[in-house]
């Protein structure tokens, strides 16, 4: 242990034992191959917890007691040769060991920019502030359970490979498509392009979803409660216009809040499009996806305030409402957590440096989410195997019966967890 690591231990936890964070960062950095850099990977997550102000290489070092170290630490995420990848999927495994996950859910975030220098920066629609702004464009996959959120993976939108929908797929399919984790539907926010590509790739990929759609997206209608809308194509909104009468009251616990959520639910079958599938004798895209259409009004009386789509099409409501909730719990509390680590603080231009940095936040993030908790970091994930919990109603074995795939229908040969492509880490420059 360095001397500047045994002093910010004493500063912070009343000793140089090893304290909650410690022992996070144990479980954490051991696919580091230098003692060194499992150092500076710690001091660096402490730093993002405890620095105040913007989390700048220089505020980080500064209040490690490292003066001279910000170049030190500006090597360590822009310029160093360690892979971000395994450090993801050693967070994902302890939060699974640690909580009861119930999904991922998968968030935007937009990360301003004065520069045009820094990679994947362009002008993209910030949904927190309702202005277009010039920045970077990102989306986390959260692990998510009734009781916390957390990021566990990251995916850089760069507008000249992929659209917004595919930069998406490809943070939760990382996850999702782990062989190390435990299968769990995914929950999706409405993104561009999402309902041609999402659900496509996600049922290819073996993993059940929620999504939710704007009230534009074009589906085709198969419910034997409406046949006036069968045979072409409708709005999400019409339907649910014509749906209104068929809208029953689901209730939910909310076991964060400890209390009963309500929603009125109207849920009907209908099925997308799918532009690369053969054509049906009167022109039709033939798609034999089943799916749940799914309009959640607040009260009686109004349009619905969201939509959804989902392949858990025999999934109980309320289960299907709990999915929703967390999806909403990141908006409400964990995003503000991910700005207080310094999620979008990275000064640096590069590629690897962004990488680097977001996972150590996520790391951070991770020791702030569960206050009650930390103390059982202990433990959770040291030796990387984890056991399987419960989840809804009656655990992930049912749930995955809903979706027709069962415990093994991951999909063989996935990228590696985080992979987004070699050939693009060597165009990125360091």
């Amino acid at each position: 242990m360095g001397p500047q690591l045994v002093q910010f231990k004493r500063s912070h936890s009343g000793s140089a034992g090893p304290d909650a964070v410690g022992r996070l960062c144990q479980g954490l950095f051991d696919s580091l191959p230098r003692a060194d850099q499992r150092r500076k990977a710690e001091l660096y997550v402490r730093g993002l917890l405890t620095a105040r102000g913007r989390k700048t290489m220089r505020n980080i070092a500064a209040h490690a007691g490292m003066p001279a170290g910000e170049q030190s630490l500006h090597h360590f995420i822009s310029c160093s040769t360690w892979d971000w990848r395994p450090v993801r999927e050693a967070l994902a495994a302890q939060l699974d060991g640690l909580l009861n996950l119930r999904a991922w859910v998968v968030k935007p975030m937009v990360i301003p920019k004065s520069g045009i220098h820094s990679v994947g920066v362009g002008r993209s629609f910030d949904a927190e502030s309702g202005h277009m702004v010039n920045g970077q464009q990102a989306f986390g996959a959260w692990a998510a359970s009734e009781e916390a959120s957390v990021p566990v993976n990251w995916a850089l939108h760069l507008p000249e490979e992929t659209t917004l929908a595919g930069c998406a797929a490809r943070a939760v399919l990382d996850v999702a498509g782990a062989r190390s984790l435990r299968p769990l539907p995914v929950v999706v926010d409405a993104v561009d392009g999402g309902p041609e590509l999402l659900p496509h790739r996600l049922g290819a990929a073996g993993v059940p979803f929620m999504m939710a759609v704007p009230a534009a997206t074009s589906l085709y209608v198969t419910d034997p409660q409406l046949p006036g809308l069968h045979g072409g194509l409708v709005t999400a909104g019409r339907v649910m216009d014509a749906a209104g009468p068929l809208r029953r009251p689901v209730r939910y616990e909310d076991r964060a809040s400890r209390s009963v959520g309500i929603s009125f639910v109207a849920a009907l079958q209908a099925e997308l499009p799918d532009p690369a599938g053969p054509r049906t004798a009167g022109g039709r895209v033939a798609s034999r996806r089943p799916l749940l259409l799914i309009g959640e009004w607040a009260e009686a009386g109004r349009r619905p305030e969201r939509y959804w789509l989902t392949d858990l099409t025999t999934a109980p409501p309320a289960l299907l409402m709990r999915l929703a909730q967390l999806s909403r719990r990141i908006e409400t509390g964990a995003v503000n957590t991910a700005d207080r680590v310094g999620m979008r603080d990275f000064e640096g231009r590069s590629f690897q440096g962004w990488h680097r940095h977001v996972t150590l936040a996520s790391a951070a993030q991770a020791a702030l989410a569960t206050p009650v908790q930390a103390a059982q970091w202990c433990g959770a994930g040291q030796a990387r195997g984890h056991g399987v919990r419960p989840g809804f109603e009656g655990g992930y074995d049912r749930m995955a019966g809903f979706a027709g795939i069962g415990g093994g229908g991951v999909l063989a040969g996935t990228a590696p967890f985080g992979g987004e492509g070699g050939h693009a880490m060597r165009r990125r420059s360091a």
